[in-house]
């Protein structure tokens, strides 16, 4: 059965034809349902996960991009004029078109849409245990910092850990995180260690014992490639 829509699938298809390809290596990634945890680096982590990964994923995208008017007030508000510095006019007249298919390739990519300081998080939440039950798997982006290009993961949020306690409640399964790391230097795709938690501690205090075993996993892979 198909998982991604055809204009994804097609859009993807082209740009590999043209972008330099990338090696991936993850040995976990056949072995059941799977929470990747990536580094952004400005994008390039997002492109290069999408393009590359040979295996289906539903990675979390913030919920403005994935609505056409949304996503056309967030480039005409934000992205162009304050991010960019474009004149608003300008701005206007690139976001129309943009908008549209911007939305339109994320939810053709089976995006899951992220709703970042409201209750309809927990929209995301279920989406996220739908598809982790399916046997299906997730990239997460999470770095605050999300313009920061360097190959070193910093700061984090730590909401997406919350996966864990929706998930164990449906299945008393724990969640596989794995970290998943683009290096520019060595042009791969790289896994890390599988991470859980081990519900020995109050969630609270284990969700930060794994949130740094995730960020220094990433750091791990990043010196490995040679990017550090």
């Amino acid at each position: 059965m198909k998982f991604y829509g055809s204009l994804f699938l097609f859009v993807r298809a082209l740009i590999r034809i043209f972008y330099r390809k990338y090696s991936v290596f993850s040995p976990n990634s056949s072995k059941g349902p799977i929470v990747y945890i990536a580094h952004h680096q400005n994008l390039f982590g997002p492109f290069v996960i999408l393009l590359s990964f040979p295996h289906h994923l539903h990675a979390w995208i913030l919920d403005v991009f994935i609505d056409q008017k949304t996503c056309y007030k967030q480039y005409v508000d934000y992205t162009f004029t304050k991010r960019f510095g474009w004149n608003r006019t300008i701005s206007k007249l690139l976001a129309w078109p943009i908008s549209f298919g911007i939305s339109k390739l994320l939810s053709s990519g089976k995006g899951i849409p992220v709703y970042r300081g409201s209750k309809k998080i927990m929209n995301t939440m279920n989406l996220s245990v739908e598809a982790l039950q399916k046997g299906e798997s997730i990239v997460i982006f999470p770095d605050i910092d999300y313009q920061d290009s360097s190959s070193e993961t910093k700061d984090l949020y730590d909401g997406f850990l919350y996966l864990e306690k929706y998930y164990y409640r449906k299945t008393r399964k724990h969640v596989c995180f794995v970290p998943l790391y683009a290096s520019k230097m060595s042009r791969l795709v790289i896994s890390g260690e599988k991470i859980y938690f081990t519900g020995e501690e109050d969630f609270l205090s284990e969700r930060k014992v794994v949130l740094q075993k995730i960020k220094d996993n990433l750091n791990k892979l990043a010196s490995i490639c040679g990017d550090t």
